[in-house]
């Protein structure tokens, strides 16, 4: 009774550990399906290859919860096997066997449905979320939901050559919003980071700049070259947009009107 009592207790700490580092991804801004999924892979080994897996490695925190979860999950595993086994083998009997089945499967369902109970897990969330608030430095953002990266959006890092459209150009001439792309901020070749720059900010050869938007639109800008050809590209590209938006086409120049009501008054 004692190994199987021992049992339940690893996997309710298993169960609250797999929690606690779920709401602590969230604090870092992944979405709650998202911070679940990742600490159950984690605990378990499971290694799935997803493109939040990729957000973690590249998060500092992020990285060190996994590695935490991961070390946790190799020991409590081997811990949890040998206490199920060790509980089966002091069985004497065949009736105390069943009967250890039988408390074991109870047990099981008994943790099962009180870990789908939502107002437990709303009351341990909040719990765990102001302990963490208090003691740790973690903030909560959820970023994919406040950008909307679902769907065809996302932030993209994009390296600026030495020939490419927007290289010794400033984002005022550029105009990429008119394109539906955003720069959040630019990585200068010496290290210097630019947050939020404004339409003075000149682009040069090495930049890597952090785009948001579409992702077939971002990966056409990064595409795209110096010249005459690019400048006919980022016109296409915008009228996409206004197409997208709901926008009706920019009205032609005076002369060009004139033009054509010259040309139809010839004709007459």
């Amino acid at each position: 009774m004692i190994a199987l009592l021992s049992f339940f207790v690893i996997l309710l700490l298993s169960l609250s550990i797999v929690r606690i580092a779920a709401i602590m991804l969230q604090l870092t801004g992944l979405s709650a399906d998202a911070a679940r999924f990742q600490a159950r892979s984690a605990f378990t080994g499971t290694g799935f290859t997803t493109r939040e897996s990729e957000m973690i490695i590249g998060h500092p925190v992020r990285r060190r919860i996994i590695m935490g979860l991961m070390l946790i999950g190799n020991l409590g595993l081997v811990t949890f096997i040998s206490s199920l086994v060790f509980t089966f083998l002091r069985a004497r009997s065949a009736l105390e066997m069943a009967s250890t089945g039988a408390i074991l499967i109870g047990g099981l369902l008994l943790l099962f449905f009180v870990s789908k109970s939502k107002i437990l897990d709303s009351l341990l969330s909040k719990i765990i979320t102001r302990l963490l608030r208090r003691w740790t430095k973690l903030h909560t953002t959820d970023y994919d939901g406040l950008l909307n990266l679902s769907g065809d959006y996302e932030v993209i890092k994009s390296l600026i050559g030495p020939n490419s459209w927007c290289t010794e150009r400033s984002l005022a001439e550029l105009q990429l919003s008119d394109e539906g792309v955003l720069v959040l901020g630019i990585y200068r070749q010496d290290g210097y980071f630019i947050g939020s720059p404004k339409g003075s900010t000149f682009i040069y050869d090495g930049d890597e700049l952090i785009l948001y938007g579409r992702d077939e639109r971002i990966r056409a800008l990064t595409d795209r070259k110096a010249g005459e050809k690019g400048d006919t590209e980022h016109r296409e590209a915008v009228d996409d947009q206004n197409r997208i938006e709901g926008k009706r086409p920019a009205p032609l120049p005076n002369s060009s009107r004139k033009g054509f009501r010259g040309f139809f008054r010839k004709r007459e």
